[in-house]
């Protein structure tokens, strides 16, 4: 009987029930809960490569990767070598009194790589990186507003976090608060979207008539190069030069959050892949290849204000030893063998995207696949290229998307928040081959539920006073709701007929 029971534990979610039951007596929930979703619970074990095993002994396929640190994937044993060696020596410094040798190497690391570089500042989180360089620029320019966009994260507190673009062409173009905005929070103070302007990406007039207009009042300009947090879209041809052009016409300070594209494009990220040196830059996630670990960098005029005390930066863990030996780590195995990591992440990216295509073209799918190097979004929509948040509330299908998610779940693959599949130089081609084989199946059940398959069909459908629809084609699963809902409330029936 015993052995019986034990058998039962080892095929189903046993423990991962157990700690799901204890984690709700003591925890609040996930530790992160932006774009929160009611998913099932998973407790992580271990992990390689770009697969993660939980403690039921389930293999998941990870193409989150911690939401984009993990530029080696799980495990990478050069990558975990250093830090071992890291750990034997030194953990805790007090960043305000003592430093390491290896804060200098990381720094020189970024100084070389980045365009914009000139002096960097470490920090411990993306979100402290950008509140660091709002500070700055405010301090540099004696001007208070910064400009803000549409489908843009620059990280969790309360006067970045969402919004409502504001419409009207007469009032400041201050965000407003909207519940239904997936961004939205309560508690936010009541005077954070006073600090800036929000705008439409991508749109260069309207951010010229913006800086026109309220050039004594802005301070900044900050943006992603590439709006890896918005569904990928990447900027049009120019558009980052002509903010430049206007940000050193108008004396505002030009920022760009490299939180996702820093390191992960390239060593000089998405300024040096668009060739636009901003005056400022933020970086996250991949710069420590997954230990926790940001920066600002960049004008030596503008970084003179921290190192007069003009403007205080302070933090427990900024420059934390640990993070800055993986840091070190991290830049030099980026540079390795004449970049070869970055050749892996195009080679596996590019069959990733091509095989990705080609699985939904044959269930039937329409899917626009685009990104940069390291990411990419997958949205079900027949736009050829999407340039804006815009773009795609008009013409995505988000309900689809939702639902999608759901089957891949169900088949153990795990895509980032947003839609977003994150390449890592650790991926290996077992690792992308069973992610495809998975995605074929949760693409197949898909098509099953959001479309009629067999098209020589029609669908009557018959109200019981005798209201008929002929459908002579196939609805999606979503069309063919509404419709129902149209017929008269009393009880429906739903016939399918042979039009042979």
């Amino acid at each position: 009987m015993n052995k019986m029971i034990d058998s039962d534990k080892l095929n189903s979610n046993f423990k991962t029930d157990q700690l799901a039951q204890l984690a709700s007596r003591v925890l609040s929930g996930r530790q992160s809960n932006l774009r929160a979703a009611d998913e099932p619970p998973v407790f992580l074990e271990r992990g390689q490569g770009q697969r993660v095993w939980d403690v039921d002994g389930r293999e998941l396929v990870d193409f989150a990767i911690g939401m984009g640190p993990g530029i080696w994937g799980h495990n990478n044993s050069e990558y975990t070598a250093a830090l071992h060696q890291q750990i034997d020596k030194l953990l805790i410094t007090a960043s305000g009194m003592h430093q390491t040798e290896n804060e200098i190497l990381l720094a020189q690391k970024i100084v070389e790589y980045v365009p914009c570089a000139e002096k960097v500042r470490f920090v411990t989180t993306g979100s402290e990186a950008v509140q660091m360089a709002i500070r700055l620029a405010r301090a540099h320019t004696g001007k208070h507003l910064f400009i803000r966009f549409d489908g843009h994260y620059h990280g969790w507190i309360d006067n970045v976090l969402g919004g409502k673009r504001q419409e009207s062409a007469d009032a400041p173009p201050h965000a407003t608060e909207n519940s239904a905005d997936p961004m939205h929070t309560e508690g936010r103070s009541t005077t954070a979207y006073q600090e800036s302007f929000k705008l439409p990406w991508n749109d260069i007039d309207a951010l010229r008539k913006v800086l026109e207009k309220y050039e004594d009042q802005i301070a900044l300009v900050l943006m992603e190069g590439v709006m890896t947090n918005g569904g990928c879209c990447i900027p049009k041809p120019g558009y980052l030069q002509q903010v430049r052009e206007l940000c050193t016409k108008h004396n505002v300070v030009f920022c760009m959050d490299e939180v996702i594209t820093g390191f992960r494009m390239g060593l000089g990220g998405a300024q040096e892949h668009y060739n636009v040196v901003p005056d400022l830059a933020t970086f996250g996630k991949a710069i420590a290849g997954g230990m926790p670990l940001a920066a600002v960098a960049g004008k030596a005029e503008i970084f003179e204000l921290l190192r007069t005390n003009r403007v205080v930066g302070a933090g427990t863990f900024n420059a934390a030893p640990l993070s800055m030996s993986a840091g070190l780590a991290t830049m030099q195995m980026l540079a390795k063998d004449g970049n070869a990591a970055y050749q892996r992440i195009d080679a596996m990216q590019t069959k990733f995207m091509s095989e990705f295509r080609l699985r939904a073209l044959k269930n039937n799918q329409k899917v626009l696949v685009q990104g940069v190097r390291g990411v990419f979004c997958v949205h079900f929509t027949d736009l050829e290229v999407a340039w804006s948040q815009a773009d795609l509330a008009a013409h995505a299908d988000f309900a689809k998307s939702k639902r999608f998610r759901a089957l891949l779940i169900e088949q153990g693959v795990y895509a980032g928040r947003g839609d977003r599949y994150f390449v890592s130089a650790g991926m290996s081609q077992e690792d992308l081959d069973i992610g495809l084989l998975r995605i074929d199946k949760a693409l197949a059940l898909l098509s099953r539920e959001f479309s009629v398959p067999n098209k020589d069909f029609n669908l009557v459908l018959l109200g019981k006073d005798g209201d008929v629809k002929l459908l002579t084609s196939q609805p999606s699963l979503e069309n063919l709701l509404t419709l129902i809902d149209t017929m008269p409330m009393r009880q429906r029936e739903l016939r399918i007929g042979s039009c042979r």
